[in-house]
């Protein structure tokens, strides 16, 4: 059986096409969904109600918001199938065999986690992602591994998955990769990770430092592979800096400075290599380029060396 873990703030004009594609899988009768009510205004009642005369369904409350991260984790603790899969309460299966691809491959092998491809709807059409470690979309996980290695959700409201899926992939877990497209990614402009106020992006970052901060210093307690948590950390460090040249003028600019130090001094201890580190330079600055103002970018007005020194001279936090 597979638990499909919803967390819902507020939803409820979304929340049924998401139902819908779960109704319609192929495997319905080996779904159990649970949608985790993060406090939202009203309860899912209806959705349950209804969706029950096709699927198990049940309703999860928590007493007060905390979150996507706290709600997912709620849900796993109060299921107990074999394998997990998240899904936000705004996107939807690719179609109806999504959940059957997912289960025969982690099955075929026993894999602890198989990645499948997510189709992120955008205002000029998709953008196809395949073999992503970052986010949560499009994965099924075994409940077991995710247990015996103690892989926990972080209570943040921003970057809870990809501090989930940094510490699960810096571990040793053994993963299939698989290029069908098994996730829709739906725009939501009301969405945590789509506002665009300074606040948001403050917070937004400061999680983000935080949380990939948490999953390297979890790996290093846990004698993980040194090269994997070099590796993280460094691309981690990149896009702090590429972000920086393009939010410097704004509060943002200050949080990721401050923030840093901790990142910093893990890129000290665990170190690439030059050819590598240039090749993570390279990658990091076509993402940033590709998604974000590249006004800086291209000239940038402060190196990264001098970025480096930026943090060592900043103040504790």
């Amino acid at each position: 059986m597979i638990d499909i873990i919803i967390p819902a703030y507020n939803a409820h004009k979304t929340i049924e096409q998401t139902l819908c594609s779960i109704a319609y899988q192929y495997i319905a009768d080996k779904l159990n969904v649970y949608i985790v009510n993060d406090d939202s205004d009203k309860d899912y009642n209806e959705f349950v109600n209804f969706f029950s005369n096709f699927i198990t369904i049940k309703e999860l409350k928590l007493e007060k918001n905390s979150g996507p991260g706290v709600a997912r984790q709620y849900g796993i603790d109060n299921s107990k199938s074999d394998y997990i899969i998240f899904m936000d309460s705004d996107d939807c299966f690719a179609d109806i065999f999504s959940a059957k691809i997912l289960y025969d491959a982690i099955t075929e092998n026993d894999y602890d986690v198989v990645i499948g491809s997510i189709a992120e709807e955008t205002d000029d059409g998709f953008i196809i992602h395949d073999g992503s470690e970052v986010w949560l979309h499009g994965k099924i996980y075994k409940r077991e591994y995710l247990k015996n290695n103690d892989i926990r959700f972080t209570d943040t409201y921003y970057d809870e998955d990809n501090a989930f899926n940094s510490l699960l992939f810096l571990g040793n877990p053994k993963k299939k990769i698989i290029y069908d497209k098994i996730y829709l990614w739906r725009k939501n402009y009301t969405s945590l990770t789509n506002k665009n106020n300074g606040q948001d992006k403050i917070n937004a970052f400061t999680d983000y430092i935080e949380n990939i901060t948490w999953s390297l210093e979890k790996a290093i307690e846990r004698n993980y592979d040194y090269h994997k948590i070099a590796k993280l950390a460094y691309y981690a460090l990149l896009f702090i800096y590429y972000s920086y040249l393009i939010y410097y003028q704004l509060p943002v600019g200050e949080k990721l400075i401050a923030k840093s130090k901790k990142l910093k001094k893990i890129t000290e201890e665990y170190k690439l290599n030059e050819e590598e580190q240039l090749e993570a330079m390279k990658i990091e600055f076509e993402i940033v380029y590709r998604t974000n103002d590249n006004r800086y970018l291209l000239n940038p007005f402060t190196s990264f060396d001098n970025f480096l020194n930026m943090i060592d001279e900043a103040g504790e936090e």
